[in-house]
Order: structure tokens, then C-alpha cells, then sequence
């Protein structure tokens, strides 16, 4: 039987480089976004199947997750999220309800209504982190206490879904070649000085690349004994 594989914000970064491994090895792949042109056009790239679902709208995280409630789900891969960069003397309600609806609300609520999919396949959740919490870089607090969010949420669900068979993990990416700065709302200058500060910072010189952390998703994904790690793909940054 084919194993089936969800990744959210599968349409570019490191959610698109998961899919595309996941396919080549074999798995029967669909990948969600928000935008309907962006995730078809990735998704016929990649020969994946593709789902417009919001990570902040409930209904349709509801409406992603009916879709495999039949058939049953191997693999979920939560990867969708957002950053946003300022200070904290600019924070405002509406920044904080985003981020944390599309960060910790959004792959919560996901794996709630996935559950009966996961448990008749015993299934395995990756959740994308950040090795953020463990840098203390400023203009970045309310990313870094969604993603301190997602490693703390994913160990106590390991072992709340233990007795299913359900393993819990996540995987925190250091800084890496994706449209993250953009989002983030860095013109070109910016990010290229970043980009410089950060390296400067990371023990193996260079950002990672998503392919890199893909390969890491993986084998966390296939990795039959392990539930509630928080695996560091960062090159050496959280281990200064």
C-alpha cells in the first residue's frame, strides 16, 4: 500500500523541497497553501497533488483534513508558517493573532482533526521549528515564541499519542535560502546584510539550503523509533 504524505506550504521553500523528496521516493504526495496559482503551479511541477487550505481559518483546516479521513495519513508535515520582523515597541494585537494562529494555532488544530486519518496508519507528524529559540536574535520575539511553541507542543504530544502509534517530532532549520526574508518584509539590502551578520554566526559559514533540511524531514519521517525530538539542522549554531 502507498503511503500517503500531507506537507502545508508545500509550494516553495523548505515545504517544496520535502515534497519533492517525498515523491521520489515513492510516496503519494499533497501539498497544501493559501494561494490557489502558486500551490497548483508547484504541484504540477512536482506531479503532487494539491489543496488550497488557510492555516488560520478553522473550516478550512477542517475541510484539508476530511480529505484523508478515509483513506488514512503516513505522514504529516507542518511546515507552513510565517515570520514577521520588528521591534517590540511595534507590536500590535493583529501581528500577534497571525503569527500565532498561522504558527501554533494553525498545525495544532491540524493535528486534532487529523487524528483518526494518522492512528489507522500509524502515522508520523513532522513540525517545522526554528533554531531561533536558541539565538536570541532582536526584531524576531514573536517568531521565536511560536516556534519555543511548536518544540514544547511536540514533546507533550509524543507522548500523548504514543499509545496510538503516532509519533510527534519537529525539525529546527537554521536561517536558510527561502523566501523567509522576504516574507519577513526585508528589501534586497537588507537581507543581503543579514544574510552576512548571520553567517558570520554559524559555525559552518553558510545558510542551509531546503534541500538540506528536506533530507533531515525525511529521515526524521522514517525514523521508526524516534517521537518527541527536536532535531537542530542549523550548521553548528546551537551547539556554540
Amino acid at each position: 500500500m502507498k503511503k500517503i504524505a500531507l506537507v502545508t506550504g508545500g509550494n516553495s521553500g523548505i515545504g517544496y523541497a520535502t515534497a519533492k523528496l517525498l515523491k521520489e521516493k515513492g510516496y503519494e504526495v499533497f501539498i497544501s497553501g493559501r494561494d490557489p496559482d502558486r500551490v497548483k503551479q508547484a504541484a504540477d511541477t512536482l506531479g503532487v497533488n494539491s489543496i488550497v487550505a488557510d492555516m488560520t481559518d478553522p473550516e478550512k483546516i477542517r475541510m484539508l483534513a476530511s480529505q484523508f479521513l478515509e483513506s488514512g495519513l503516513d505522514v504529516l508535515v507542518n511546515n507552513a508558517g510565517i515570520p514577521k520582523n520588528f521591534s517590540i515597541s511595534n507590536l500590535t494585537v493583529d501581528d500577534f493573532s497571525e503569527i500565532f494562529n498561522t504558527n501554533v494555532r494553525g498545525p495544532l488544530l491540524l493535528i486534532k482533526e487529523l487524528l483518526p486519518a494518522l492512528d489507522k496508519r500509524h502515522g508520523s507528524i513532522t513540525t517545522v521549528s526554528s533554531a531561533i529559540t536558541e539565538m536570541g536574535k532582536p526584531n524576531l520575539f514573536l517568531y521565536a515564541a511560536t516556534k519555543g511553541a511548536v518544540n514544547a507542543f511536540t514533546r507533550s504530544l509524543a507522548i500523548e499519542l504514543a499509545p496510538q502509534k503516532i509519533r510527534v517530532n519537529a525539525v529546527a532549520p537554521g536561517i536558510t535560502e527561502t523566501s523567509i526574508f522576504t516574507k519577513a518584509g526585508m528589501n534586497p539590502e537588507e537581507i543581503a546584510e543579514f544574510k552576512k551578520i548571520l553567517e558570520a554566526d554559524i559555525p559552518m559559514g553558510s545558510l542551509g539550503r531546503p534541500e538540506e533540511i528536506a533530507q533531515v524531514i525525511v529521515a526524521q519521517v522514517e525514523s521508526t523509533y524516534v517521537t518527541g525530538a527536536v532535531w537542530n539542522v542549523d550548521g553548528g549554531v546551537s551547539a556554540v
